[in-house]
């Protein structure tokens, strides 16, 4: 298979799951109804993804870098709210997404992705010499358990408090290390 076909495969089967998250929570969401919905058959899926959780996690990559190419377009103090948006805009995505209980890999998928930026904010800070209150792993460790925890809680309350309220929280919150 050509690497075009392959991307094109991944990215019909990638738009199929938040097809499908728009309608339905995660866990309810087969491989067998992925493929039907995609029309590409399961051998063919298996051939791009091990279970849905990578194809879910190729997704998330895929958010993950069309929020890094946001971000190249406004302050590093805008993280927040730009970030809150982009969840708002996918808001059915993101609640079917954690409506259940939540599981551990899905957990670490998002966990993953808000810790890449924490931690290169971090990282930069150092590189200028300014001093953090522990290792770059712990200090990300802390604010990032708290801002998934935040922001799930605000996925799930149907994004009732104004994003723009819980990006300036968030900020305030995060003031030492933006």
């Amino acid at each position: 298979m050509t690497k075009n076909k392959s991307s094109e495969t991944k990215e019909i089967l990638a738009n199929t799951l938040f097809d499908l998250l728009e309608r339905k929570p995660f866990p309810k969401i087969s491989v067998n109804e992925l493929c039907e919905n995609s029309m590409i058959v399961r051998s063919t899926f298996y051939l791009h993804f091990q279970d849905k959780y990578e194809l879910l996690s190729y997704c998330l990559d895929r958010i993950s870098m069309e929020l890094e190419a946001l971000m190249k377009t406004h302050e590093k103090k805008d993280f927040f709210i730009v970030f809150l948006t982009e969840c708002e805009k996918k808001e059915r995505v993101f609640y079917n997404l954690f409506e259940t209980e939540i599981n551990e890999e899905l957990m670490n998928l998002v966990y993953q992705y808000i810790s890449r930026n924490i931690t290169k904010f971090l990282e930069e800070k150092t590189a200028r010499g300014e001093l953090l209150p522990g290792p770059v792993d712990s200090v990300t460790a802390f604010y990032v358990s708290g801002l998934v925890g935040m922001t799930f809680h605000w996925i799930k309350s149907g994004c009732k408090l104004p994003k723009e309220t819980l990006a300036s929280c968030q900020t305030r919150l995060m003031k030492d290390i933006l």
